[in-house]
């Protein structure tokens, strides 16, 4: 191969990595304002009949590139039907009741910090599940992001009760933990699913879970009673913070090396704090800088 040609090849590597990195810190951004769209959910519409809601939307988006793979889902046995269940369960039924729930309580800004924390949490969790090495890097990222966890949580919401505002954030760092676990489920069910099977089904299994607590909020609840914000949260929680963001990682992150991904984690937790102030016009107290920055950091040094 001569000069010309490996140049050439070699910008082409580039473009490719570029539009990659962009694709995955877009994703991450996206993420970011889930927290501030659940915010706006969380005083509109009950918990579990906007996790339902959101979860119909998310179905109906995925379905068009569902049905040009429905050829995987004869490849679902028993294992991996158990995985998806507990994935369903942990990953985004819990995820979502605790996100939505603790939201009430706490501030957008607190809740993207804590769940930025998702990388030590799902490093803690792969070394005692899958008995995977944390390292001297991954210890001080996990240690960085327990700073900035403790920053926040102490000092993160004068203006509000202690009680509450703590209540609020332990139900996010819960939902980070259920968050985590769908990844070991994933890695735990041997892979044999495409992505986009595994979401569909997901999305499914998880909308008939939270079904019949969704009609128990029916009973006190008129769907009348949801002003356009709330319709157009749960579409975007549903259609564009779930599907669009996890369809631009699973692209992306097969352009860009697993260190560069890593990277782009931080954009979460700066986004949801962008976002919180500009649209939910939160207050961002000094604190909240320093304890993301903190987490930025232990992500950026975990991941290497």
């Amino acid at each position: 191969m001569g000069t010309d040609a490996i140049q050439t090849a070699a910008r082409a590597d580039a473009r490719v990595e570029r539009r990659g990195l962009l694709e995955v810190v877009l994703a991450m951004a996206l993420a970011g304002s889930s927290v501030v769209v659940g915010k706006l959910l969380s005083v509109r519409i009950p918990v579990f009949l906007s996790v339902e809601l959101s979860l119909c939307a998310a179905l109906v988006a995925i379905l068009p590139a569902q049905i040009v793979r429905r050829s995987e889902l004869r490849l679902l046995g028993r294992r991996e039907l158990f995985y998806m269940f507990l994935q369903a369960l942990f990953g985004i039924v819990l995820f979502r009741i605790c996100t939505l729930s603790g939201l009430r309580f706490t501030s957008a800004v607190s809740a993207g910090v804590i769940t930025s924390a998702a990388p030590a949490v799902m490093a803690v969790l792969a070394a005692v599940v899958l008995k995977e090495r944390i390292g001297r890097a991954g210890a001080a990222g996990v240690g960085l992001t327990v700073v900035g966890l403790f920053l926040v949580n102490l000092w993160g919401n004068p203006a509000r009760g202690a009680h509450g505002y703590l209540v609020g954030n332990l139900l996010v760092f819960g939902a980070t933990v259920c968050e985590s676990l769908l990844t070991i489920f994933r890695k735990s069910s041997g892979g044999r699913i495409g992505s986009v099977t595994n979401t569909t089904v997901l999305v499914g299994m998880s909308a008939l879970m939270i079904l019949p607590f969704a009609l128990l909020d029916l009973r006190g609840f008129r769907l009348h009673q949801i002003e356009i914000v709330g319709w157009v949260s749960v579409i975007y929680y549903g259609a564009v913070a779930t599907v669009i963001a996890y369809i631009l990682w699973g692209h992306g992150a097969l352009c860009i090396p697993a260190t560069r991904t890593g990277i782009a984690t931080a954009a979460l937790p700066v986004s949801a704090l962008v976002l919180s102030a500009l649209i939910l016009s939160e207050p961002l107290h000094p604190i909240h800088v320093f304890g993301c920055a903190a987490v930025v950091a232990g992500i950026l040094i975990g991941r290497k």
